[in-house]
């Protein structure tokens, strides 16, 4: 027996939040990882957060595909709402409105994570103004202290 409209978006969008769940977690990972200054389990991290973005990308073709496929294509979710009664539009704004919130919140982990890290990095720029700079024959070269080489191109 074929799905209905509604039983194959409705299915895609839990699969979908199911995803983005996941990805939740592992942002909340990440920044926990970032904060325990462990470098394993910060590559770790960063590692699981590289395969989410490429997993969020593949599930967004793939909705996109299912609203070609659906006759849903380039609509907004209010125009796709029309196409179902009154009760499928209630669980479909559900859904919606519960996906918005757990994006909502890794938006939020992941701008804490880039605050702790900026946090961090201004640390050691201005740690590494203060100590000497050695040249190469390892002896102190003060001209080279303010020479900005963090912020250098390799």
């Amino acid at each position: 027996m074929a799905l209905t409209a509604f039983e194959e978006y409705y299915g895609f969008m839990e699969k979908f939040i199911a995803f983005y769940i996941e990805a939740q977690k592992q942002e909340l990972e990440k920044l926990d990882a970032l904060m325990s200054c462990e470098l394993p389990r910060i590559g770790e991290a960063m590692n699981n957060y590289q395969s989410s973005i490429k997993k969020a990308q593949a599930f967004e073709d793939e909705r996109i595909e299912l609203c070609k496929r659906l006759g849903f294509e380039n609509m907004a979710f209010s125009e796709v709402l029309r196409h179902f009664d009154e009760g499928e539009q209630r669980r479909l704004t559900e859904q919606k409105d519960r996906l918005t919130s757990i994006i909502k919140n890794i938006k939020y982990l992941n701008k804490r994570s880039m605050d702790f890290v900026n946090v961090q990095l201004g640390e050691f720029e201005q740690a590494a103004s203060i100590s000497s700079i050695y040249n190469t024959k390892g002896l102190a070269d003060n001209h080279l202290a303010n020479s900005n080489l963090l912020n250098k191109q390799i």
